[in-house]
């Protein structure tokens, strides 16, 4: 599950949890995105959040071995 965020044409693909989908506005609403970028060896990638509480336990989570971003995701 992703939002594309578009900034001056050039559109971001951010990764949200299922729980996320019913807190997106409507298309053209402000809406602000607490995010976390993961850089792994072969890829980049953004997972976006409603609030920065759940980003942060995100984080957390991706400290733990054996948990990878969408696993902490879900």
């Amino acid at each position: 599950t992703y939002i594309v965020l578009e900034v001056n044409g050039l559109g971001y693909k951010i990764f949200i949890p299922a729980s996320g989908l019913n807190k997106l506005p409507q298309l053209n609403e402000i809406y602000l995105v607490h995010t976390s970028l993961i850089i792994k060896e072969m890829s980049q990638a953004l997972y976006g959040f409603h609030e920065a509480l759940e980003r942060d336990l995100f984080e957390v989570l991706l400290n733990v071995n054996g948990i990878g971003p969408k696993t902490a995701l879900s």
